[in-house]
Parts: structure tokens; C-alpha cells; sequence
């Protein structure tokens, strides 16, 4: 077994070692300066017969309950200066495919928590989930990001406030207004002869050059 990882179970009821799979996806605790402390270990299936408590979480070494040491002092969840190195447990053994985390108060021995496969879940007093402290919550299903849990908008993405539409800039009401630009008129025709040129001129019989006068009529033909 990985020497970060010790078995105090030897006379536990669950007092089969974890599987190697526990041990490997808790491989990160050496980078924490973290040990691990095994008091419940691993226990046959139902139909192996032999002795076995609880569900089936712990079957074959599938799940451990644990303490926790760095500098060979126990840590405690409960010690707010203890809680981010269990916060960063939860969130990195998520990370690695660890599945179920139990603790809190009421919850088995203070400071120890359960670790290992199985179903998603997280619990607290009495292995309920609704019992799971916040903190505990938190670390496993990611805290919110924001006031009333709201996330931040992603990088190239406009919040609530930048998505609105800008308005025109304003205009000096005192700048002068621009010239309006006059509607084209119509052009003006010269008149190539005055009105008293024209009523001056003799009128001409447009059928003068077919041999009629003025006075007669092109009908009458004699």
C-alpha cells in the first residue's frame, strides 16, 4: 500500500484494506503534505458471507472511513483553519472519480469523514444528505460565484449591465443648426419669343400650303 496511506482497522468489522483504485485516487494527498489514516476499511460482499455492516459502499475495499494528519497532527473539519485542506480533499478526490463523501457533526468520530465509490452523493448526521454541512456541499458541487449564486458572465460575454443598448449621443442644443439643403427646382425654360411678339405676328393657316386661304373652307370644293 502507498506509504501516505495507513490501516488502523485491524479490528474493525470492515478490517479488509482499501482497494488499490481508493488508494491510487487519493494519490494527490502527498502534494497537500497530507496522511491518511484507514479505522474502517474494506468488507466482503453479502454473498461472500463473513463479517460486513451498513451498505454496500465498503464492499471489496470500495470505500474507507478516515483521519487525516499533516505534521502528524490530526486535522478537524470542524478547525477553520483545518477546513480548506478538507475542502481541497473533497474537491480534488471528486476530481480523481471519488463519488461519496460523509462528515459533520453527529457523523461518526469528529475530524473523520468517509471517502470512496458508489453512488453521487454527500451526507452528514444520520448518513442523510440533507444533513451534509455546507461546507462539505460546497466542496463537492462547487460553491456559487456570485451574489445569490448568480456566475460570473463567461470572457467574451456582456453581463447584465453591458448588454444594453447605447444611445445616440446627445447634440449641443446650442450648435448651430446645419443648413438645410433647398429642394431642387425646376428649371427655368427662356421663352424664345415674348407674349407681344407673339400677338403681333401674323397667324399663318397651317393649310396655306395646300392651296387653301383664310375664310374658306377646306370642304367645300366648288
Amino acid at each position: 500500500m502507498a506509504e501516505y496511506i495507513t490501516h488502523a482497522n485491524q479490528g474493525a468489522t470492515r478490517n479488509q484494506p482499501i482497494s488499490q483504485e481508493l488508494a491510487q485516487a487519493m494519490s494527490f494527498l502527498p502534494e497537500l503534505g497530507v496522511t491518511m489514516e484507514v479505522f474502517s476499511g474494506g468488507q466482503p460482499s453479502a454473498q461472500q458471507g463473513g463479517g460486513r455492516v451498513g451498505s454496500v459502499r465498503h464492499d471489496h475495499g470500495g470505500a474507507a472511513d478516515v483521519f487525516f494528519y499533516q505534521n502528524g497532527r490530526r486535522l478537524d473539519w470542524a478547525d477553520p483553519n483545518d477546513r480548506p485542506i478538507f475542502e481541497q480533499i473533497v474537491g480534488r478526490g471528486r476530481a480523481a472519480g471519488l463519488t461519496g463523501f460523509g462528515a459533520g457533526d453527529n457523523y461518526m468520530q469528529p475530524g473523520s469523514m468517509h471517502i470512496g465509490f458508489g453512488n453521487e452523493a454527500v451526507w452528514g448526521e444520520g448518513g442523510r444528505s440533507a444533513n451534509a454541512p455546507e461546507w462539505l456541499r460546497n466542496a463537492y458541487y462547487g460553491a456559487p460565484s456570485g451574489p445569490s449564486g448568480q456566475q460570473p458572465p463567461a470572457q467574451g460575454q456582456q453581463g447584465p449591465s453591458q448588454g444594453q443598448q447605447q444611445q445616440p449621443p446627445m447634440q449641443n442644443a446650442l450648435a448651430p443648426m446645419p443648413q438645410q439643403q433647398q429642394p431642387p427646382q425646376a428649371p427655368q425654360f427662356r421663352n424664345a419669343m415674348s407674349a407681344e411678339a407673339f400677338m403681333n405676328q401674323p397667324q399663318q393657316n397651317a393649310l396655306q400650303p395646300f392651296g387653301f386661304t383664310p375664310g374658306t373652307s377646306p370642304f367645300l370644293l366648288g
